[in-house]
């Protein structure tokens, strides 16, 4: 499959294409997160105090906004259906990303990311013409503090 892209993706560059609002998180939702990321999930929270404040791990709001969806509803490369931008079409692969941190995520918070497109480019590949899309996306809590920044480039292929 050639990459592809409309004039209408083209038209939002500078835009925000998406906003996503977590649900309050949750010391199980915490707990998980930590599993699957090789922690020992028990040391989360405080069993003599149940309702002692837990900052969550530093990349955590990155999970807390991204929606829960079915493998049955994942595309054919086992990419979520929300990646990249509408209107640029291809097989995709990371590109690469980068994380800013200002302030810590907490259970009970509500986050809001609110992504942004940033660029669309096309360059030449070994392998054929390759399109690149870069978002950035500001998660901010239900105070309106920001608390992270997410910048990730796709290519599509």
């Amino acid at each position: 499959m050639t990459p592809s892209v409309t004039p209408e993706a083209r038209g939002r560059i500078g835009t925000v294409v998406s906003v996503r609002t977590s649900e309050p998180v949750s010391l199980r939702q915490v707990r998980e997160y930590v599993a699957g990321i090789g922690g020992r999930p028990d040391e989360w929270g405080d069993p003599a105090d149940p309702h002692a404040p837990v900052v969550t791990p530093p990349l955590f709001f990155h999970a807390a906004c991204r929606p829960v969806v079915a493998e049955s509803d994942l595309h054919a490369d086992g990419q979520y259906p929300f990646l990249g931008v509408a209107g640029v079409e291809g097989a995709t692969m990371a590109g690469g990303h980068s994380y800013e941190l200002f302030a810590p995520v907490r259970v009970g918070d509500v986050l809001t990311a609110r992504e942004t497109l940033v660029a669309i480019r096309e360059k030449q590949g070994r392998g054929g013409r390759l399109v690149l899309t870069t978002t950035s996306t500001e998660y901010t809590n239900q105070e309106g503090v920001p608390v992270a920044r997410y910048e990730q480039t796709i290519v599509f292929r």
